[in-house]
């Protein structure tokens, strides 16, 4: 099977490339796809160490940079639930047209590594689009991979982050370089 795995960051990532090149049957892509992340420096960051860790697992990745600040500032109610599925609708329906695209037979994403992020919204909102764009969705809950991934990055030197992505979790983050966005 020919699986494309959306890339949100090089922590996320990594354990699951690590199992997923394992398992004999899987032709593994990658798509980095993350216009959410902000403030740019740190969109840089996150994508370099993508690339450093694509290079080291030998894995294909695609790129596609997007400055969505705009999108968020002006489409978004800053309440937590429906930015953050917003954010996994755009990012998720974006995968599952480049595997479409591109050939593939099905799609997975990184951010089901996270104990942060909302599990069940993202299957319900990846079934969805697999089903929109004729693809299959391929589940697996990753987080029991979560602290190997960082262990992984910590150990090859991978850029660690301390916040999801966007603007607003970075203001509520404890970053100590995070500007103040007037929303």
């Amino acid at each position: 099977m020919k699986l494309l795995l959306h890339i949100c960051c090089a922590p996320c990532a990594v354990a699951i490339i690590d199992k997923l090149k394992k398992v004999q049957d899987i032709d593994l892509g990658g798509f980095f796809y993350n216009p959410n992340i902000h403030p740019e420096e740190e969109y840089k960051k996150r994508k370099e160490a993508v690339k450093i860790m694509a290079g080291d697992f030998d894995i294909p990745v695609t790129y596609q940079d997007e400055n969505g600040l705009a999108y968020w500032k002006n489409n978004l109610n800053r309440e937590k639930e429906l930015r953050c599925r917003i954010c996994y609708s755009k990012r998720i329906d974006k995968i599952a047209k480049e595997a479409k695209e591109r050939g593939f037979d099905a799609f997975t994403t990184s951010l089901l590594i996270s104990p942060y992020q909302d599990h069940e919204l993202i299957r319900t909102i990846a079934e969805e689009a697999a089903k929109k764009h004729g693809l299959l969705f391929y589940y697996e809950d990753f987080r029991e991979l979560f602290y190997k991934g960082k262990n992984i990055s910590r150990g090859k030197g991978y850029y660690m982050q301390k916040f999801c992505g966007c603007m607003y979790s970075y203001s509520e983050s404890d970053h100590p370089k995070k500007p103040i966005y007037e929303f």
